[in-house]
């Protein structure tokens, strides 16, 4: 911990204990404190130690009663947990911004090996199915090399947004890497699933949004899981995908699906 983040706590400590609980000081702290820190030191173990530390030092500044010491400790502990809070808070947004695609603004892969395995288990305990997709962009090297990447780029964040707007609340929309990305449908078999994804894929090839008028199709391969029985996260990623592969050698612009769900 950086020692001017101890010497900034040590001053609002020492502040909003003997000057009184003041609600302003708080929100001063609450700005100024984070910018001390990096990622690496977002932990509540080493907040705490800070803390102690920095207590006994500003108890040391002041010898009054007992009395008296007890609010003072009272406000101190108000002030940790007060902080605590914040410096959360300040963790989880290091987190989201983690899990995000700066790009597309969807979550990226990291954060599909953390939310799949919960999707998975619950669907596991509710006894309801699921359904995996992954969806490629066809041809997208040669919309790259014509067009140049700003193009691609545009591209990607333009599927994106289709995908977003196809999807509903529960459902789990992954930029998986380069021009793939995963869609995970909870609560839902193969013929509900199919009703999307068909819609994302119609939607795709309906907005010519390339120069020249050219169109842009997406295969996209689908395998599911039954809710019942032993299922396994990269097995579902594998089937999705070697379906999203007969997809293209089938003549791409198409969705298919893997050969049954896993369990039952």
């Amino acid at each position: 911990m950086s020692g001017e983040f101890y010497s900034t706590y040590c001053n609002y400590l020492g502040r909003y204990m003997f000057q009184g609980a003041m609600e302003g000081l708080l929100l001063e702290a609450y700005e100024k404190l984070p910018h001390y820190l990096d990622d690496s030191e977002v932990q509540a173990a080493n907040i705490l130690d800070v803390h102690t530390r920095a207590f006994r030092e500003v108890m040391g500044i002041r010898q009054d009663s007992d009395n008296v010491q007890w609010i003072y400790i009272v406000r101190a502990t108000e002030f940790l947990a007060q902080i605590l809070v914040v410096i959360d808070t300040f963790f989880l947004q290091l987190k989201e911004r983690a899990e995000r695609d700066h790009l597309t603004g969807l979550y990226n892969r990291l954060a599909l090996y953390r939310l799949l395995p919960r999707m998975l288990k619950r669907a596991q305990e509710q006894e309801k199915p699921l359904v995996v997709a992954m969806l490629d962009l066809d041809d997208f090297k040669r919309i790259n090399d014509q067009h140049g990447h700003q193009a691609g780029d545009e591209v990607l964040r333009f599927v994106a947004g289709v995908i977003k707007r196809s999807l509903r609340n529960d459902d789990l929309a992954v930029r998986f890497g380069g021009e793939e990305f995963v869609i995970v449908l909870p609560a839902t078999d193969f013929t509900k699933a199919k009703i999307p994804l068909e819609r994302i894929r119609a939607q795709i090839v309906a907005e010519r949004m390339l120069p020249v008028g050219e169109g842009l199709t997406v295969s996209i391969g689908v395998a599911g899981y039954t809710g019942q029985g032993p299922v396994e996260l990269n097995e579902l990623i594998r089937q999705a995908d070697e379906a999203m592969y007969r997809a293209k050698e089938l003549g791409k612009n198409r969705v298919v699906f893997a050969q049954g769900d896993i369990g039952g």
